[in-house]
Formats: structure tokens, sequence, C-alpha cells
């Protein structure tokens, strides 16, 4: 009897507590090419089936303590084991007994005393059926992989062309109102540059220069956006203290907050290291504690914390937040919400963070603050 189970012959568990009918069984079987595996009683043949992953189970009803019938719902009870055929061998020829068997999960019976040649008939009947339903079950999981691939690819395809779609089109719009008004102020500006230069000229000339400017940000972010969809930033990634970084971004936006009456503070570690582009994550984090300083009435508080491996900034403001219609929009590029109507920006704001988000494999995510709206920007480890 041999359990060195990795040359590729078929695997049978023989299952009985009595040695008289144990070792012929045994005998017999290996005589036949088969390799086999015993157990004496119920509870050593759920270890040993769930350690040898037999292709087949020979299972004796009549033992003491656990018998066959228990032995088998536990063995189809557990994922590990209830794939495995199980013949029981048993000398009840009553019906009920034979069709309880049946409806625990037995593929056969065979009566005792055991006929050896009809024994390793329905032996190898049901290791050719274990066979096939093993090649079914590969193919099957290939198809559906193969489904899977394509439907995804679909999907991604579906979504390139639509976002293609959506960009263009609200490029075109978001651009044509300032570019109209720096034509006209151009315009203007020429005619009265050639009569004189005043100071109301000069004034029209520093709007056309805002114009200009709003322009050049918009394609600047269009630019960075392109290039973390495309993965190119990842040639940016070095070893970053997310803590400095958050810590220098609020001491630039310091001033303005002072400016406006709002209290921007910080607290969380003093050093959390990651792998990331630094310049990114600034850029991000600036956005999302530029959004709050622009709703918040009183304060903007940022929490970092260091938890399932990912580090999270979170940027909390007591303003009027946003509905839950537009938390699942404000990421869109180009999207502007009612509460942003008036006040600067082109839509890429949030867009931007959570691109950054996807690059270091995190998260971005909106809630309600009660009041405000608290924004969650996770960078993985």
């Amino acid at each position: 009897m041999s359990e060195h189970l990795n040359n590729g012959q078929p695997v049978v568990l023989v299952v009985d507590d009595t040695a008289s009918n144990l070792g012929p069984v045994v005998d017999f079987l290996e005589g036949k090419d088969l390799m086999v595996s015993v157990a004496r009683d119920g509870a050593e043949a759920l270890r040993r089936a769930e350690l040898v992953r037999p292709d087949i189970i020979l299972l004796d009803v009549m033992m003491p303590g656990m018998d066959g019938f228990e032995t088998c719902r536990r063995l189809k009870a557990n994922p590990v084991t209830r794939e495995i055929p199980v013949i029981f061998m048993t000398s009840l020829s009553r019906t009920e007994d034979k069709t309880g068997g049946f409806r625990l999960g037995a593929v056969d019976y065979i009566t005792k005393p055991l006929q050896m040649e009809e024994l390793l008939a329905r032996v190898q009947t049901h290791l050719k059926l274990r066979r096939l339903q093993k090649v079914l079950q590969a193919q099957n999981a290939r198809l559906q992989e193969e489904v899977r691939s394509r439907e995804a690819a679909q999907n991604a395809l579906v979504e390139m062309i639509n976002s293609v779609r959506n960009t263009s089109n609200a490029i075109a719009h978001d651009l044509r109102t300032p570019l109209t008004e720096l034509r006209s102020r151009m315009e203007a500006l020429i005619h009265s540059l050639k009569e004189k230069v005043d100071v109301d000229a000069l004034e029209r000339l520093e709007g056309a220069l805002s114009d200009i400017d709003r322009v050049i940000r918009i394609f600047n972010a269009l630019l960075r956006l392109a290039e973390i969809d495309a993965g190119v930033r990842r040639s940016g990634f070095t070893t970053s203290d997310v803590a400095e970084i958050v810590s220098e971004v609020v001491d630039f936006y310091q001033p303005l907050a002072e400016l406006r009456g709002i209290v921007l503070s910080i607290n969380g570690p003093s050093n959390l290291p990651v792998m990331a582009d630094p310049l990114l994550i600034a850029q991000a984090i600036g956005n999302v504690i530029d959004n709050a300083l622009k709703f918040a009435r009183t304060r903007v508080q940022i929490t970092l914390t260091d938890r399932e491996d990912a580090v999270h900034v979170a940027v909390a403001d007591d303003g009027p937040g946003i509905s839950d219609a537009e938390k699942s929009k404000v990421t869109d590029r180009f999207y502007r919400g009612d509460a942003s109507r008036g006040t600067p920006g082109v839509g890429l704001g949030l867009s931007l963070v959570k691109a950054v988000a996807t690059l270091h494999r995190g998260t971005l995510s909106l809630k309600d603050e009660s009041p405000g709206l608290l924004i969650s920007f996770a960078i993985r480890k």
C-alpha cells in the first residue's frame, strides 16, 4: 500500500473498520494499478480525505461511532471533499437505506459480501465519470474566464469611447466661452491702443491675460490627467512622506485660510512613508484643500491616519456639503455642481484627485459631515 500520490495513478480511499474486509479490497485494487489509502473509522476518513484528496471513496456503512451515512454527510458538507465520489459498501439491502445514501450524495452502492470484479467495474466507471467531470469543469472555467475577459475588454472599450466623447464635448463647451471672451477683449483692446494707452486699456489687458491663464490651466490639467491615465507618471514614484507633503500644502494655503477667516488645521502622525509621486500627491491634496476652503464657513480639518495597508488623508469642512445625487458626479471631468457655479474653476479638481488616487492603487470617497463634507483620499502602501 502506497501514499506517494504524485505519479498520476487514480487514488482510492477505502474506509472499513474490519481488517478482514479491508485487506482483500486493498490488495485487489493495488493489483489493478490503483493507489490505495485506508481509514479505519469515520473520523479518520474525514481527515485522510482532506489530506489525500482521493479520486473516489469506498465507504463502509456499518461502523462503530460515526457510521458511513454520517461520514458521507460530513464529506459532502466540506468544500474540500464534497466533489469526491462516494460508493457505499454495505450488507444493508432495504430500499430506504439505499435511497437515504443517495440523498446524502453517494453515487453508488456495492453489496457485501463484495464481488471483486463488480467492485472494480464500478470503481473504474466512476473514475472515468470523475475524469470527465474534471475536464468539463476545467473547460467551463476557461470559457467563463474568456467570457469575463471579453466582457471586461468590451466594457473598457465602451467606457473609453464614452470618456473620449464626453471629454471632447466638455472641452469644446468649456473652452468656447473663455476663448470668445478673449477675442472680444483683445479686439476692443486693439482699438483702444490705436488711440492711446490708458488705465482702462491696461485693466482690460489684465482681464485678457486672466482668460489666457484659465485656458492654460485647463490644458495643463488635461495633460496631467492624460499622463496619469496612461501610467506615464509611475516613473516619478519614490519613497515619500505623506505627512510632510500635507504639512507643506497646509502651510501654502494657510494665508488664504486666514484671509477668509477659516481655521485650517492638521492632526495625525508626523511620519507616513509610502511609494508615491510626491508632486502628484501634493497637487491632489492641494486640490482637496482648495475645494474645502471655497465652501467652508469657519473651519477645514485635515486628519492623517495609517490603517489597512494605506495612508488616509481626510479633509473635512463645515460648508453646505453636496447632495447624494451629486456625490457620484463630482469626480467626473468638467462636472461642476450647483454650489460651484459662482466659484472659480473648470471642474477638473476632484477628477484629478481621483486619477491620482487610482494611480496609487488608492481610493477617493465623499460623505456628509453634518454640516459640511468629508473627502477622504487613500494611498496604498
